[in-house]
């Protein structure tokens, strides 16, 4: 049932074209009818009278030139052709010729006259709808009078016959209009349920048919147009669902990036709340002599060591945060690489020997890149530095610059020997504050901003990096392209 009423819904514009096409046939076959009933006899009537008066005019003008004997044949002719009575009459009255009456005499003219007898139109009085005429003729031989009848009783009888004729010729016009409705309907309405089918497809986004319409007309040029607005919607619409994801991932992005500010200024907070509250205790011990803080010398010494250390995590908090600044400019200039790497081993070699720690480096003596000198720099001694801090004691730092003119880069490996780092570990090594020395002891570790500083260094350069585990312990991989200026 649902079935029938959707069929029913899609062609409702078929049957509407149909009935009004029907009712635009048999109305015209109505006019038609009406007006062959009511004005056919007027115009027959009329056109039969311009043409028997346009034949009397004929006669009369050749009869001037002709005898009444020469111009019989006109009579007959003229009497025949438009199915009249003609006669012809002398000034007495008497009939001189007639093609349906017979000649008794003739006059002195030689003119054949019969007795006056009552004419055709004096027992033709009662007749309607009939043509008379008597007009005066004249022949080279003689002065007539002429005389013309003619009826119009048969167009009469035709529309009597038409009236009767009028239920065959409705059943005829019905079924030839009702037919011709369906069938004009049928092929006009086709080709557009069929383009109103693909809209309703495309209106539910479904674009994987396309309108055929095979003609030259309108409705081709519809279907073309939809065809062209469904591949730019769904062109469209795959723009916008791209965007949407993108929308999406940044939205997602930027909520993961606030969620880390946030938990980096909430570990901010604990790193500088914890060392304030060591020299709170420190100073308040001090203020009230309270057992060993009466040794101030001892404790100011601890308090100032304490307030370089909270000095040296906000200058990197400050340098940090200076790189994740869109307005950060770099300062690019042509680094050499291998001054770079001398003087870093040359200002960590302190913090080497006090661990029996041997650097072995392998630099060569002129590579060149072009970049900021003071972000690599740092960058750099940060991983030297952690090398060291978390070697044993006795182990090597190897130190090594190699350069590949065909790859177009340049590539430092640092590696400590000795010592391994947990996989878990390595991908939470970049985190900021994230320490694989979970007590935090600052003697056994730093503030666990360097390796994060790296990264971030690395991002704004353009470098890329690695830290993974080797047999002999672990390898810090930098490669720097070698790029021009």
């Amino acid at each position: 049932m649902n079935k029938i009423l959707k069929i029913t819904k899609m062609n409702r514009i078929t049957y509407k074209l149909f009935w009004i096409t029907s009712l635009i046939l048999l109305a015209f076959a109505l006019v038609m009818y009406l007006t062959l009933y009511f004005f056919l006899p007027t115009f027959y009537e009329q056109y039969k009278t311009d043409q028997l008066q346009t034949g009397i005019e004929e006669i009369i003008d050749k009869s001037k030139d002709l005898t009444f004997q020469n111009a019989i044949p006109l009579l007959d002719k003229y009497s025949q052709k438009n199915n009249a009575i003609i006669y012809l009459q002398d000034q007495e009255g008497r009939i001189i010729y007639s093609p349906t009456f017979s000649f008794t005499g003739s006059n002195s003219k030689g003119v054949a006259v019969t007795p006056a007898t009552k004419g055709p139109l004096e027992n033709s009085d009662n007749l309607s709808n009939s043509y008379n005429a008597t007009i005066p003729i004249q022949f080279l031989n003689v002065n007539l009078t002429l005389v013309v009848f003619a009826t119009f009783q048969p167009i009469n009888e035709a529309s009597q016959v038409l009236a009767l004729f009028l239920p065959y010729i409705s059943i005829i016009v019905i079924v030839i209009g009702l037919g011709s409705a369906y069938l004009y309907s049928r092929f006009i309405t086709k080709p557009l349920i069929y383009i109103n089918q693909g809209a309703q497809k495309m209106a539910n986004l479904d674009f994987s048919e396309k309108i055929e319409v095979r003609s030259n007309d309108e409705l081709a040029e519809l279907s073309n147009s939809l065809n062209d607005m469904s591949v730019n919607l769904q062109h469209t619409m795959h723009d916008l669902k791209k965007a949407n994801q993108q929308l999406k991932s940044d939205i997602e992005k930027e909520r993961k990036i606030e969620q880390k500010r946030r938990e980096f200024f909430s570990i901010v907070a604990h790193e500088l709340k914890t060392p304030l509250t060591v020299m709170k205790g420190y100073l308040e011990g001090m203020i009230y002599n309270i057992g060993p803080y009466q040794n101030r010398d001892q404790y100011l010494k601890k308090n100032h060591q304490i307030i370089e250390s909270m000095e040296q995590l906000v200058r990197e908090i400050l340098s940090m945060s200076k790189l994740e600044q869109h307005t950060f400019k770099l300062q690019l200039e042509e680094v050499n690489l291998s001054e770079l790497i001398n003087t870093i081993t040359k200002d960590l070699e302190f913090f080497a020997s006090q661990k029996d720690i041997q650097m072995i480096k392998q630099v060569g003596s002129h590579h060149l890149v072009y970049t900021d000198r003071v972000l690599l720099e740092k960058a750099c001694k940060n991983i030297v530095h952690n090398a060291i801090m978390y070697s044993p004691h006795g182990e090597k730092v190897y130190i090594n610059l190699t350069e590949d003119s065909k790859q177009q880069h340049i590539q430092i490996k640092v590696i400590n020997t000795g010592i391994k780092i947990k996989e878990e570990d390595i991908q939470q090594i970049f985190e900021p504050f994230y320490r694989i020395e979970k007590s935090r002891n600052r003697n056994t570790g730093g503030s666990g901003l360097g390796l994060y500083i790296v990264k971030q260094v690395f991002e704004t350069l353009s470098i890329t990096y690695s830290l993974n585990n080797t047999i002999h312990g672990v390898q810090f991989l930098v490669t720097i392209p070698l790029s021009t200026k």
